[in-house]
């Protein structure tokens, strides 16, 4: 079995070396975040993942390539609500009340994507911020204490190290 101790880059910059395709291996944001274990691709390799502390693996990271076949890290489909703010105001009001619910939130163009909840329908619902339950991969552009390290392929483009920070209640 194959042990992972280091990801080999995104799929798009190994092109020459993938001769067969990729075998990918769909995992939630969450598995992504545990860069440890075995996974299993779809097409039935097993693959055991021991990457440095605080890895996360992200959409389009190859793990290794067999034989010309890439094994190569998908965005599995997951519950989330799609959130579109109407106004420069209604965004800040979201911003304020996703990160007063500590929720996950990845930042497309026009909109934000969090894990589907009843309490953050609720609340969204309330302040009158659209938003549109949809089963999609949990991916785009993050800010916040949830990874250590910046190389997120997700839209082809690195970003600055993220900054953690630690709420003070009174």
């Amino acid at each position: 079995m194959t042990i992972i101790t280091s990801i080999l880059g995104p799929v798009a910059e190994l092109a020459d070396r993938i001769t067969r395709g990729e075998d990918p291996v769909f995992l939630t944001s969450e598995e992504r975040a545990s860069a440890h274990g075995s996974l299993t691709t779809q097409g039935g390799r097993t693959v055991r993942v021991s990457l440095p502390r605080g890895s996360e693996l992200n959409d389009g990271d190859v793990l290794a390539i067999e034989d010309g076949t890439a094994i190569v890290v998908r965005a599995a489909d997951e519950s989330l609500y799609v959130v579109r703010p109407e106004s420069a105001r209604m965004w800040g009001v979201a911003g304020f009340h996703l990160g007063n619910l500590h929720r996950p939130v990845r930042f497309c163009d026009d909109a934000m994507l969090t894990p589907a909840e009843l309490k953050v329908a609720d609340v969204l619902h309330d302040a009158g911020i659209p938003f549109e339950a949809v089963e999609a991969p949990f991916v785009g552009m993050r800010y916040g204490s949830y990874s250590g390290h910046d190389h997120d392929h997700d839209d082809g483009h690195a970003h600055p190290h993220e900054h953690h920070h630690h709420h003070h209640h009174s």
